[in-house]
């Protein structure tokens, strides 16, 4: 529906929201080109998308491993904070999260927000590696360990490698959200230069006016790497949530 409403007039998308254009308006992209700074939303989303799963595949998969690996009183009740986090809704602690940032000077620049990405995307993340964690049998890094390797050789060597399923899945799904995401980067990005491209998305609708024509040529434009991404890595998403279901 937002495709064949993009290569429409703005008199068409009124008249004819559900049928098929008559005449097809390719220029409707050209002109999302001209009027926002689309290359400039696309490096800054890809920079946030790039840094951010890396760094949160590197930061979840190794505290997951030390949390189910070594069981202590403390461990177990950092993973309950972690996870009861994930309840908590992100309009909650917005305001507070604003304070915070902007209080240590990072407001406005693209370290805040990762910080900020980090913070919130990491109790799901180590949900996921915990429980696959927990399908990977001793044995395995016992007996690394008795030949002389050290607690990191085992991690790098052996962990990370049967990891490679679920960091797939995490990998992919804060990829689409980090990706899609609108109200962290609104709240914490003022500044044109860094604005991702669902902000700049956001210029298309104003108080008195909607250009509905160029929005759903911007929206065809953001969503079609998403959707090609998700549709090609699925099987690997649902297999590695799914692996990480089961224990034994």
């Amino acid at each position: 529906l937002v495709f064949v409403n993009s290569v429409k007039t703005v008199r068409e998308i009124y008249l004819s929201p559900l049928g098929l254009p008559v005449e097809i308006s390719w220029n409707n992209f050209g002109r999302v080109m001209e009027k926002i700074d689309f290359g400039q939303a696309l490096k800054n989303s890809l920079f946030f998308v790039v840094f951010g799963v890396a760094g949160l595949l590197v930061i979840c998969s190794m505290a997951a491993y030390r949390l189910a690996r070594h069981r202590t009183r403390v461990n177990k009740f950092v993973y309950l904070l972690l996870v009861s986090s994930i309840l908590v809704p992100f309009q909650t602690v917005m305001i507070p999260l604003i304070k915070i940032i902007a209080s240590i000077g990072l407001y406005n620049t693209r370290i805040g927000v990762l910080l900020a990405y980090y913070g919130y995307g990491i109790p799901f993340a180590v949900f996921l590696f915990y429980g696959f964690l927990s399908s990977i049998p001793r044995e395995i890094e016992e007996a690394a360990l008795i030949d002389g390797g050290s607690l990191f050789q085992v991690y790098r060597c052996i962990i990370l490698p049967l990891l490679k399923p679920i960091c797939v899945t995490v990998a992919v799904l804060d990829v689409l959200w980090i990706y899609n995401d609108f109200l962290l980067p609104f709240v914490l990005i003022s500044d044109n230069e860094l604005r991702t491209l669902p902000l700049v998305m956001y210029t298309f609708f104003t108080a008195y006016e909607r250009p509905w024509d160029l929005a759903m040529a911007s929206l065809t434009m953001v969503l079609t790497p998403a959707i090609i991404m998700f549709v090609i890595l699925q099987k690997q998403i649902t297999g590695g949530i799914v692996s990480g279901a089961v224990k034994g």
